[in-house]
């Protein structure tokens, strides 16, 4: 392999495991390992609407998960005392999903580690290496998309 695609391939897969180490981490600190890194993923969905809370169909589409899936998943967060379930009023077939206090205490303090984290990454950067970041990642972030979609079509990667 070219040296370049070998340390570019070394320093992205580096990278992922180290994010998501260090959110390990963070989540064992936060909640005596009482939370994956999935649930913590899904608090945030949910916490994105705490005024009305989340709807299970809401929550899959945006995770790009399955139905049943969400529902164990919000099952655990339920029992672990992170979330709440109640039926729409309007419709009762729905469930709408809202953060407890200690959900919603897991959820900003997950956000603050990802503020904390952003702002010592690009502390450390000139103007220039942080344009270049922001483009680089970007085009990455573009790339990915497309191989997800082209998947979802049936394409082989």
């Amino acid at each position: 392999m070219d040296p370049y695609l070998a340390e570019l391939n070394e320093l992205l897969v580096r990278a992922y495991r180290s994010i998501v180490k260090v959110e390990e981490v963070m989540l064992r600190d936060l909640s005596d390992t009482r939370l994956t890194i999935s649930e913590m993923h899904l608090l945030e969905r949910i916490g994105a609407d705490r005024t009305l809370g989340r709807t299970v169909t809401d929550l899959a589409q945006e995770l790009d998960i399955t139905l049943p899936s969400v529902t164990v998943a919000l099952k655990r967060l339920e029992k672990k005392g992170y979330v709440t379930k109640n039926r729409c009023s309007e419709d009762g077939r729905r469930v709408r999903v809202k953060l407890t206090g200690e959900g919603l205490r897991a959820e900003i303090a997950h956000r603050y580690f990802h503020r904390q984290m952003v702002r010592a990454v690009a502390g450390e950067l000139d103007e220039n290496e942080r344009r270049a970041l922001i483009a680089g990642v970007r085009k990455l972030d573009l790339f990915l998309r497309g191989k997800i979609e082209d998947a979802e079509r049936g394409d082989s990667l």
